[in-house]
């Protein structure tokens, strides 16, 4: 199993024939270029991992690639005019002799305030599973691990007894840009703060009086 990440959550996987795409987002660079491609495998809806204003042009070089994702973000590609079959936590199908079953159905928590999305994970070859925004532990073991590093509904603890409740022998982090993505924090804790409140973003060495 061959594995090229372009950033944050996006990784190309490679095996038994088969070459599939996981979460082409706004964070990761050059997936655009890909050609060859079986499959677009999409977790979930959210931008940093679904770029809507590159994904058609990929999908346009790769006419014979497959959408899946969760329900609601089929929806979604539907308004735009692209088609994507909606898989569901126990589906399984195959891509080009590689197996692959969904796993999980919600985003994590946000903020209680913040309404859950759906999510699904994908399991690549029984091997490789991929969770989305979620820390979905899958009931049968898994070799290999993308595991969530940095999010505004993460802490550095879940993340480390998230790698151990999963027990990979290998685990690759994924979802690091947020760290490096401060605008994503601030816009939460903006929409969340009281009414009362301004959230005022000061740049480094820039002056400001209030």
């Amino acid at each position: 199993m061959r594995f090229q990440k372009f950033g944050h959550a996006c990784l190309l996987v490679e095996d038994a024939g088969a070459r599939v795409l996981i979460d082409p987002g706004a964070f990761a660079p050059g997936w655009e270029d890909l050609r060859d491609l079986t499959a677009v495998l999409v977790t979930h809806q959210h931008f940093d991992h679904l770029d809507l204003d590159r994904l058609p042009a990929l999908l346009d070089a790769n006419p014979d690639a497959s959408v899946h994702t969760d329900q609601a973000t089929a929806g979604i590609l539907a308004e735009k005019g692209l088609r994507a079959t909606s898989v569901a936590a126990g589906a399984t199908f195959e891509l080009d002799g590689l197996s692959v079953e969904a796993i999980g159905q919600d985003h994590a928590t946000i903020h209680p305030d913040i309404p859950i999305i759906p999510n699904v994970g994908f399991l690549l070859g029984g091997r490789f599973f991929h969770p989305g925004d979620a820390l979905t532990v899958p009931t049968v073991p898994v070799e290999i691990l993308g595991a969530p590093t940095a999010a505004p509904w993460l802490k550095l603890w879940e993340a480390i007894d998230y790698v151990r409740a999963v027990a990979p022998r290998i685990a690759i982090p994924i979802h690091e840009k947020a760290a490096a993505a401060p605008g994503m924090y601030y816009q939460n804790m903006s929409s969340l703060a009281p009414e009362s409140t301004a959230v005022e973003v000061i740049d480094d060495g820039e002056p400001r009086e209030y």
